[in-house]
């Protein structure tokens, strides 16, 4: 036997049906949006972490070139400081060698000073007898300094060229002064009395009484002094005047004579 629907039957049959259908597909839908949105914020977080990890990468790759650069700055100046220890090295070794020559400098040094002291003592000995106390002043001080030791050589020779530096200083000097001497300057024995000597550098050294009427002039040869001929009285007195700055400046006349020291010192 058939059992047959009717229309009424029929549609309540059919709703039946799709509502039974249609349940499931919204929970489907509904799970597959969640599954979705899940995703999408699984792929942000993703996508956070990459450009963090990207950031940490990019920080990284500076951080690699800016060590890059410190190394190869520190390699160039290793290299040039390896210079510059090796040139030091070098001035080292040159300072050990010139150290290790300074005794035997030292030791021919000294006896050429002794020579040059003793070759001074000898010129200033037959030279003109002007300012002989402070000459030979200078040439004790030169004794005293030799035996110094804690003046060191070079020292001791610049001293020594320095009083060279100022007898050759003599030898352009034109100067007068007064001083006490004998009236008879070839006799210590007779009075003293105040006189005039007047210093041509070199070429001649003068002595004129107070009352100007006497002249003498030294004799390197016989080192003596030799009376001056009258006629030279009035030249010496104007001499002494142009030293003075008491006249404008003018030829100068003065017996004079050769010197050489050498043979005077034979």
């Amino acid at each position: 036997m058939k059992l047959g629907l009717n229309p009424a039957r029929g549609a309540l049959v059919a709703a039946l049906v799709f509502g039974a259908t249609a349940l499931p597909a919204q929970a489907q839908l509904r799970s597959a949006l969640d599954t979705g949105e899940q995703a999408t914020r699984q792929a942000e977080r993703t996508q956070t972490r990459i450009n963090q990890l990207d950031d940490e990468r990019s920080e990284m790759v500076r951080e690699y070139r800016t060590i890059l650069q410190k190394t190869d700055a520190a390699k160039l100046y290793a290299a040039q400081q390896e210079k510059v220890v090796e040139s030091q090295r070098r001035e080292l070794e040159s300072l050990n060698e010139q150290l290790g020559r300074v005794d035997e400098i030292t030791a021919q040094m000294i006896p050429m000073m002794v020579t040059m002291i003793e070759d001074l003592k000898t010129f200033v000995a037959v030279d003109l007898p002007f300012k002989s106390a402070e000459r030979q002043e200078a040439l004790n001080g030169l004794d005293a300094i030799m035996e110094r030791a804690d003046i060191p050589p070079a020292e001791k020779y610049r001293l020594i060229i320095e009083a060279y530096q100022n007898e050759m200083q003599y030898g352009s000097t034109v100067d007068t002064w007064q001083q006490e001497s004998t009236l008879d300057p070839n006799d210590p024995g007779t009075e003293t009395t105040t006189v005039t000597m007047f210093q041509y550098g070199r070429v001649a050294l003068l002595m004129m009484s107070a009352d100007e009427r006497t002249a003498y002039r030294f004799n390197r040869d016989t080192r003596q002094w030799d009376k001056v001929s009258g006629q030279y009285i009035a030249d010496i007195k104007q001499a002494v005047k142009v030293v003075n700055k008491l006249t404008g400046e003018e030829v100068l006349y003065a017996p004079v004579s050769l010197f050489d020291w050498q043979a005077a010192a034979q």
